[in-house]
């Protein structure tokens, strides 16, 4: 009998981190694997990276279109009704299993709520994480309460899942995909990257940047890219490739800016989406990782490469000492860029541990799930587990 598993896949970034388990689902005879695309992978305006799916050969069972009007916050909250409208149509008809879904977008939060109410069991990856300064914060404790099994990128994580009453038993701290991609995924050569971007590498030492929004005024993030610009520009012998905001509320403002600056700005190269391979591979290069995206606090302290993380995006994860983090204003940002490119903390992040597993995290998950659906050891009915408090 083979069991059906649909995976979502919202965005350019889930997506990377979903390869390597989607591989192994796609490849397995005992399991029926649908593959559901939506969000931002179907808008042209931010890389249209559906096409990196077909790329990699995996056959997209659905597409969920997401009519999002513009970034405001009250588009990205009708999008969301419609979302939900359209993954309670599609789980009506097809009936997986078991839902797979990582992380915190409005676009996973409206699958997870529909599948829930239709009994549906979800296994939810990178959950327990803290991001204070966005809203996918309360969005990921949501999906938490709603799933069935949980894999935690790391121990603190999983710890604030059974705080938020998850039974430990279904709790499994597998660590983040985006370190596995990073031990495991073969490389490009510098030579190989350089031309698939048209860009030159090695000529310069370069940064990687990313600056996603956060829940604050369109004044307040115009501020702080300018801020960061104006760091950039206070290193003038170094090469920077900047890859785009995501979509929600200020992403269009932060990527027009962008795309704006960079015709002044030779030694730049802006790109709406540059793929797992290419990314990460940038990154293997790089000097530094510089912005307030995730993959600054996961993946470059498994490729040893420094991060300066600006502002609050990322306040509350667990850092790895190869993190410097700083205010986003330019002064702070220049300052902490000198110091990551400094011999004495490159030596700090030669030896660091970084805390989100050991590069095995597909294969965890894999074998949870298959225990799962061959064992039927959990269901969507939950007891709240209690911790002990002092109150």
């Amino acid at each position: 009998m083979r069991h059906s598993i649909c995976v979502v896949t919202g965005s350019r970034a889930d997506y990377g981190l979903l390869r390597p388990l989607l591989l192994r689902l796609a490849a397995d005879d005992e399991i029926e694997f649908r593959l559901v695309v939506t969000g931002s992978h179907l808008i042209g305006g931010f890389g249209n990276t559906q096409d990196e799916i077909k790329n990699d050969g995996f056959d997209v069972s659905f597409r969920i279109p997401i009519n999002l009007k513009n970034d405001s916050d009250t588009a990205i909250a009708e999008a969301t009704g419609q979302a939900l409208s359209a993954f309670a149509d599609y789980f009506s008809n097809s009936r997986p299993e078991l839902l797979v879904i990582l992380g915190d977008r409005y676009e996973i939060f409206a699958a997870a709520s529909a599948a829930l109410i239709l009994n549906i069991d979800i296994a939810h990856i990178s959950g327990g994480d803290v991001t204070e300064g966005v809203l996918d914060d309360t969005f990921r404790h949501c999906i938490t309460k709603m799933s069935t099994l949980h894999f935690a990128g790391c121990e603190q994580s999983a710890k604030r899942i059974i705080q938020l009453g998850e039974s430990p038993d279904r709790v499994f701290n597998v660590g983040e995909l985006g370190v596995e991609n990073c031990l495991n995924l073969p490389k490009m050569s510098i030579d190989d990257l350089q031309k698939s971007l048209g860009f030159r590498l090695d000529d310069k030492p370069y940064g990687m940047v990313t600056f996603h929004p956060l829940n604050i005024a369109i004044g307040d993030i115009q501020y702080q890219i300018y801020e960061l610009i104006s760091a950039l520009e206070a290193f003038p012998d170094m090469g920077f490739i900047i890859t785009g905001a995501n979509a929600d509320a200020g992403g269009s403002t932060i990527n027009k800016i962008w795309n704006e600056s960079t015709e002044k700005h030779p030694n730049w190269l802006v790109t709406s989406s540059l793929g797992v391979e290419r990314y990460i591979s940038a990154m293997k290069y790089a000097k530094l990782v510089i912005g307030n995206s995730s993959s600054g606090i996961i993946e470059a302290p498994a490729l040893k490469i420094p991060t300066v993380n600006i502002g609050d995006r990322q306040k509350g994860r667990m850092m790895a000492d190869s993190v410097i983090c700083c205010e986003p204003i330019a002064k702070d940002i220049i300052s902490s860029m000198k110091r990551a490119l400094s011999p004495e903390f490159k030596a700090i992040t030669a030896e660091v541990t970084n805390p989100f597993g050991d590069g095995h995290t597909s294969e965890k998950i894999f074998n949870v799930i298959k225990r799962h659906l061959f064992g039927a050891v959990f269901g969507t009915k939950k007891k709240f587990y209690d911790v002990s408090v002092v109150i």
